[in-house]
């Protein structure tokens, strides 16, 4: 598989590495539909967060191939990162440089995608360590704000642009 640049920061490697495929001799490797989906997510929403918090958007979970997908403890049936719709990320290297820890980093970010208008999304999931979010299209998206985590277990749980706004 080709090593495509989608943006100055995001190339088609970083959503196709998983160590669990690799474990598992799983080729995770996008069909064409998915690689142009991933495109898209890269042009409207990383980069421009990216260029936004001028630090690292690490990628730790990009597509998955059904097979990679059915066997992750608690990736869904229908997930978006089936379809190069989806992503999970967390803010590299920037703590000392900023000043903030890794959860102020990724609180920062969460609130950025929420607030920049130039930063569009379908599904955005606040997690303890990570950050998963998704896009369709412009016409399509939902901008659905959820918190993958409720009274300290896996859940989800819908929110609204202000209290996610609060969320220290």
């Amino acid at each position: 598989m080709k090593n495509e640049m989608f943006t100055p920061h995001f190339s088609l490697l970083e959503f196709t590495e998983s160590p669990t495929a690799r474990k598992h001799v799983i080729a995770n490797v996008p069909p064409a539909e998915a690689v142009d989906n991933l495109k898209r997510l890269c042009e409207n929403t990383l980069e421009p967060l990216r260029e936004a918090l001028q630090l690292p958007v690490v990628i730790t979970s990009g597509f998955r191939t059904k097979a990679l997908n059915d066997i992750l403890a608690h990736a869904s049936e229908r997930s978006q990162h089936m379809a190069g719709q989806a992503t999970d990320f967390y803010i590299g290297w920037g703590q000392r440089l900023k000043g903030l820890s890794s959860r102020e980093l990724l609180i920062k970010a969460f609130r950025m995608i929420i607030q920049n208008d130039a930063i569009d999304y379908d599904q955005l999931i606040l997690y303890p360590t990570f950050i998963h979010v998704s896009y369709v299209s412009k016409e399509k998206n939902r901008r659905t704000i959820l918190l993958g985590m409720r009274n300290g277990k896996l859940g989800y749980g819908k929110c609204s642009v202000e209290n996610a706004l609060r969320i220290q």
